[in-house]
């Protein structure tokens, strides 16, 4: 299996005040290939580029990832994220661990729900001590009939399981709720989502605009 996947998301945030990831955009690129020998295994790379509007670049992600399709309803993966953000000062570097569940929980009614779970392990470069967190999520796709486009709803919910001097809070550190639409001309998948999160005590309102493809 090989899966190619390009994003250009166009984030519009709230005009609040300490509003986060204000007017961003967001570019990604992700790659997968299966393994000789075992098609339901696979590596990828994932990387992401967050801009200001003004083409500042803000932050970049990289993100190499295992993955491992157990059967029709599980896959387990697991990787190492890189992030650094752009910062007046110092630049904010965190090396993150994270193991991850995708299920399919059931259908009915048309409606496919499905869930995740990702553990992971986060370092901050300049500081001490490694944050753990859980992050969970549920989610459900609809297909429109006649319309070719599929709904998608999905809450998750970000809980931190200790405390570490650079700001990994224990207990809850963001919510995030989305609702899109997806729909797949010639082979190319083309998605646009509304994305709210709410993380210490803000909230920001997003609107993402993806276009992925499988090879």
């Amino acid at each position: 299996m090989k899966r190619t996947f390009v994003a250009i998301a166009a984030v519009a945030a709230s005009s609040a005040p300490g509003a986060l990831a204000e007017n961003q955009i967001w570019i990604q690129a992700d790659l997968e290939k299966s393994l000789p020998g075992e098609p339901r295994a696979a590596v990828g790379l994932d990387t992401e580029m967050r801009y200001q509007p003004d083409g500042q670049l803000d932050a970049f992600v990289i993100r190499p990832v295992l993955s491992f399709e157990v059967n029709e309803r599980l896959e387990i993966s697991g990787g190492y994220r890189y992030s650094q953000s752009i910062r007046t000062g110092a630049d904010q570097i965190e090396h993150r661990l994270w193991q991850q569940a995708d299920y399919r929980l059931f259908e009915t009614w048309g409606v496919e729900f499905s869930s995740r779970t990702r553990l992971e392990q986060r370092y901050r470069e300049g500081t001490s001590g490694t944050g753990w967190r859980v992050r969970q999520r549920i989610g459900l796709e609809y297909p429109l009939k006649g319309t070719g486009l599929t709904l998608s709803l999905s809450e998750e919910i970000m809980l931190g399981l200790n405390t570490t001097e650079w700001g990994n809070g224990s207990g809850l550190q963001e919510n995030r709720s989305r609702a899109g639409f997806e729909r797949t001309i010639a082979g190319t998948k083309w998605q646009i989502e509304y994305l709210q999160r709410d993380r210490d005590g803000e909230t920001s309102d997003h609107i993402v605009i993806g276009v992925s493809k499988e090879l």
